[in-house]
């Protein structure tokens, strides 16, 4: 037998060269396909790889090696091993390999596609040497080649609809652990993987043009933490980092990412049945009056639903004045309250309300005093759902330690203004990563209703890579 190994850059081209080297009754022993140059396969290009074999041998010396016998039955076996195979609808290798020369036709190609399952014998019991091995083992037929090539065939066709609906190529394979040694052994894997993905990209972006802006320095010119970015780098498919930020694809990978790392309110979400009722909180000057206005605003011009306004924050009474104009304008009933009691008075009053928002006086992160105040003015009702308001402008640490100082409020939602007056927002991502908080609202201006937008991943990395 003489076999061949070719090398060329399509299946189609590979397969050419068998036929012209070793004729159309070559038969297919292997493919593989893998990239030959470049950094660890990237930017190298695609081979593929083709072992093929023709017989030289005529059917008579094929057979000068083997004696024939007879059986007590009158079969004949071919004998010349330690297994004596009897029936005779068991096909020798040169036939089973003979129906899937290279000759174009399909289930030829398929045979090219699909690895060969090798037949999956049972054990022979003591005694039963004599017998027919037909009855004992699987033989393999042309028609099980064909079973095992057509489902091969399909699932490879289902792995590719499932990579079509994922292009992010963002789906992490599934791996099942017996026991806690291969677990371990897997996440070790997992992680070498990790280093070596952020490791290529390392290696990578020395290369990257002059003129281009990566992901990866778009994120970094936001001030998305490092400790991220090499989070990013190992989670999302290798290369996207260093993408052009510019690319319309360069979106879709950020949200992608951000969607895991965070959680999105999107907004308020009402009620099917009762009232929603919902205040800010927050430090001074962060723009608490202005964002509820812009909310109430949104869900009654555009939504028509019915809304009530409360207001504590009688400590400035610029800001009682400026929601008083507001629910003027729009047309909602105000309430002015003191003290826990009268808050409690004031949402039993509006309880067949789709929605009640309540505006809060501003409070410093390190007075303890001021931040228990604002404690037991809120636990008058469990139902209230608690939004944390931060600027933006606020600087990294600052931001930290106002969500912690604030956490004895237990709000469950951050909404981010003034995002328009700073250049970098990286720091919305550094905050809110790997918590369970959710950033419900962002807002862009101080325009009423307009400058408001539910928060999602897409508007987020939208902002990320704003130029």
């Amino acid at each position: 037998m003489q076999i061949k190994v070719v090398k060329a850059p399509s299946m189609k081209e590979a397969m050419e060269q068998v036929k012209e080297e070793l004729g159309r009754d070559a038969v297919i022993l292997h493919t593989k396909k893998y990239r030959e140059g470049g950094f660890m396969g990237y930017k190298g290009s695609e081979v593929v790889e083709v072992t093929a074999a023709i017989e030289e041998d005529t059917p008579d010396t094929a057979l000068k090696n083997r004696t024939m016998r007879s059986t007590p039955d009158g079969k004949t076996s071919v004998t010349g091993g330690k297994l004596d195979i009897l029936s005779q609808a068991a096909p020798m290798p040169n036939t089973v390999l003979n129906q899937y020369k290279t000759n174009g036709t399909e289930t030829g190609v398929r045979m090219v596609e699909a690895p060969i399952t090798a037949p999956a014998f049972q054990p022979l019991m003591p005694g039963q040497v004599g017998q027919s091995v037909s009855s004992q083992a699987r033989i393999l037929t042309t028609e099980t080649l064909d079973e095992a090539a057509d489902a091969n065939v399909a699932k490879q066709k289902e792995d590719e609809d499932v990579m079509a609906a994922n292009p992010s190529n963002d789906m992490q394979p599934v791996m099942m652990a017996s026991n806690p040694e291969d677990a371990e052994k897997i996440q070790k894997l997992e992680a070498e993987l990790a280093q070596m993905k952020t490791l290529l990209t390392q290696v990578m972006s020395k290369d990257q043009p002059q003129d281009e802006v990566s992901l990866q320095e778009a994120l970094r010119r936001q001030e998305v933490d490092e400790e991220i970015l090499k989070d990013m780098a190992a989670k999302i498919a290798a290369g996207d980092m260093l993408m052009d930020s510019l690319d319309k694809r360069a979106q879709g990978v950020v949200a992608g990412y951000l969607e895991d790392k965070m959680n999105f309110a999107e907004g308020i979400k009402l009620n099917k049945h009762g009232v929603r009722i919902v205040a800010l909180i927050g430090a001074t000057g962060v723009g608490k009056t202005t964002t509820l206005a812009k909310i109430a605003a949104r869900f009654v011009l555009e939504k028509n639903i019915r809304a009530a306004l409360i207001t504590a924050d009688t400590y400035r009474i610029s800001a009682v004045e400026q929601l008083k104009t507001y629910s003027d304008i729009i047309g909602l009933p105000l309430e002015i309250v003191y003290s826990p009691d009268e808050l409690k008075v004031a949402i039993h009053k509006h309880r067949d309300k789709d929605l009640i928002l309540i505006d809060t006086a501003g409070r410093s992160q390190h007075n303890e005093y001021q931040m228990k105040e604002l404690q037991e003015f809120l636990a008058v009702d469990s139902r209230i759902e608690k939004h944390l308001v931060m600027s933006a402008t606020t600087k990294n640490r600052d931001v930290a330690e106002i969500l912690q100082k604030f956490s004895v409020c237990d709000p469950g939602r951050v909404i981010f203004t003034k995002t328009d007056e700073t250049s970098s927002l990286g720091m919305i991502v550094n905050l809110l990563a790997d918590k369970d908080i959710s950033l419900s609202f962002m807002t862009n201006g101080q325009s009423v209703p307009d400058d408001i937008v539910p928060a999602t991943a897409d508007k987020l990395a939208a902002l990320l890579l704003r130029e």
